[in-house]
C-alpha cells in the first residue's frame, strides 16, 4: 500500500521497526564496548511519541530499578517519554533474543537428520542467529542503562514529598497486583474443586493416565573432563560442537571440570544422541547420569527406571 502523507509514513515505520526490534542507533567503536548514537537525529526522531509503544504492551508489568529508593513497575511509571522508548526498545530486543535462542534450539535438533547440503546451510543460519544474538546482548545494557540514567537525573533533583508520593504509588500498584495474583489463584483452585460435567465410560474403555517418572534421572553426553585447561584440539572440537549444541559445563567434586551436552529422559535417547555427538567429532563421548543432579552410573540411572538395556549405536 502506498501512502502519500509523509508524516503517516514515517510513523508506520518506526512502528515496524519497533515491533521488530530492527531499529538500531548506535555502533561498536573501541574494543571496551563503548557505544555511540550513529545518527542522533534519528534517535531524536523515534523517541519523539510515546504512540510508537502499542497500548496492549502499556500495560505489562515490569521490573525496572532506577535507584535504591525508586522502582519502575509498568510503562506509565516513567517520568520521561525519551527514557522510556530507550526501555521498550530494549525490553523487545530481549524478546528477539529469546525468539533468536529458540530458533538456533529448532535449528539444532533438525541438523541430525539433515543432508550434507542442508547441514552446511543450517550451520550457516546458525552462526547467524548467534551472531545476531551477541550483537543484541551488547545493545540491550547501554540501552537501559541510558534509560535509568535519564530517570535518575529527575529523581536526583526531585523533593521528598513527591519521592515519598510516587513511593505510595508504588505500593498500591504492588498490592492490586499481588489482589489480582491471589484472585486468579483462587479461582482456579475453584475451578480444579469440582468438575464441570459428569462423563460416563463404557465398562470396556480404558482410562488414559498420563504417567508422571517418580524420578529425576536425567542423561547427558560427557564430550570432555579436564583439571586443567582444555587442549588445543580438544578445545576446538568442543567450539565446533556448540555451533550445533549447548555444551555446559561444571566442576565435580574431584575438581575436574566436566563438559556435556543433551538433557534426555532415557538411555536410548542418550545412546542415539552419543552416536551423533562422536559423528560430530567428539569420538570419546560418554553416556552419563544424574539423579537429582547426582552423578551415577548409567546402570544405576537404568536400573531406577526401570529401562532395559540398549545395544551401543555403531559409528564409523
Amino acid at each position: 500500500m502506498l501512502i502519500q502523507r509523509t508524516s503517516i509514513l514515517k510513523t508506520i515505520i518506526i512502528l515496524l521497526l519497533f515491533s521488530t526490534g530492527r531499529i538500531y542507533s548506535f555502533a561498536r567503536v573501541s574494543s571496551e564496548h563503548t557505544f555511540l548514537v550513529e545518527n542522533s537525529s534519528q534517535l531524536a526522531d523515534t523517541l519523539q511519541s510515546v504512540s510508537a509503544i502499542p497500548e496492549e504492551v502499556k500495560n505489562e508489568v515490569i521490573n525496572f530499578q532506577i535507584n535504591s529508593e525508586i522502582s519502575y513497575f509498568s510503562f506509565s511509571h516513567f517520568v520521561k517519554d525519551e527514557s522510556k522508548q530507550l526501555f521498550y526498545k530494549a525490553w523487545t530486543k530481549e524478546k528477539e533474543v529469546s525468539r533468536l535462542s529458540k530458533q538456533t534450539d529448532s535449528l539444532r535438533n533438525s541438523y541430525a537428520n539433515s543432508s550434507d547440503a542442508q547441514k552446511e546451510k543450517i550451520t550457516g543460519q546458525i552462526l547467524s542467529a548467534e551472531k545476531q544474538t551477541l550483537a543484541l546482548n551488547d545493545e540491550i545494557p547501554y540501552l537501559y542503562e541510558k534509560a535509568r540514567e535519564i530517570e535518575n537525573q529527575y529523581w536526583q533533583t526531585a523533593s521528598g514529598d513527591e519521592k515519598s508520593k510516587f513511593q505510595e504509588k508504588i505500593r498500591l500498584f504492588q498490592d492490586s497486583i499481588q489482589k489480582s495474583i491471589t484472585q486468579q489463584a483462587q479461582q482456579i483452585a475453584t475451578n480444579q474443586t469440582l468438575p464441570d460435567t459428569i462423563t460416563f465410560y463404557r465398562a470396556d474403555q480404558k482410562a488414559v493416565v498420563n504417567e508422571v517418572p517418580a524420578t529425576a534421572v536425567v542423561y547427558k553426553i560427557q564430550v570432555a573432563a579436564f583439571k586443567t585447561k582444555l587442549p588445543e584440539t580438544t578445545a576446538k572440537a568442543i567450539k565446533k560442537l556448540e555451533v550445533l549444541r549447548k555444551v555446559e559445563s561444571y566442576k565435580d567434586e574431584k575438581g575436574l571440570t566436566v563438559y556435556t551436552t543433551g538433557n534426555l529422559k532415557t538411555y536410548q535417547e542418550a545412546v542415539t544422541l552419543q552416536s551423533q555427538v562422536k559423528l560430530e567429532g567428539i569420538k570419546n563421548a560418554t553416556i552419563a547420569a544424574y539423579n537429582n543432579g547426582k552423578r551415577i552410573t548409567p546402570e544405576e540411572a537404568r536400573k531406577i527406571n526401570n529401562e532395559p538395556a540398549v545395544q551401543p549405536v555403531k559409528t564409523k
